[in-house]
């Protein structure tokens, strides 16, 4: 594969690994095991941003809340491409998550998905209108 044109490879790596990527993420995950192949495919990898602008947040009782370190990187991988966020878990609270990481791109959002429980969700319908200008219905 090193003699296929970046392109090509590229449209290979979105395919291999569709969206969203999961977290707290698992060892297994597609985009992962890609950038540890070798340095040119980690270098087109990390150079595709639509290949990390797609997230499911778990957030469990059982287990620890996803860190927001490794999505904070993801995102800073995406350019300027919209993203997409799925929230879904018992145990989710307003987390810096979403207060640190989400809220300040919420315009590059195309998808703000939510599966949580009624108390939750009130809180987070408190955002001011301008936060909701780039959704689609």
């Amino acid at each position: 594969m090193e003699n296929l044109p970046v392109e090509i490879t590229r449209i290979i790596f979105i395919e291999l690994c569709p969206p969203p990527t999961t977290f707290p993420l698992h060892e297994d995950e597609p985009r992962l095991l890609v950038t540890h192949v070798c340095s040119r495919w980690r270098s087109i990898a990390l150079s595709t941003p639509t290949l990390w602008a797609s997230y499911y947040i778990e957030f469990v009782t059982f287990c620890p809340a996803p860190q927001s370190e490794p999505i904070r990187a993801w995102i800073s991988r995406t350019a300027q491409s919209l993203l997409s966020f799925t929230f879904y878990g018992s145990a989710f609270e307003v987390s810096p998550i979403v207060s640190d990481l989400v809220l300040p791109i919420i315009h590059r959002c195309s998808l703000l998905a939510f599966s949580l429980n009624i108390v939750t969700l009130n809180r987070l319908l408190t955002l001011p209108p301008s936060c909701y200008t780039c959704f689609r219905a």
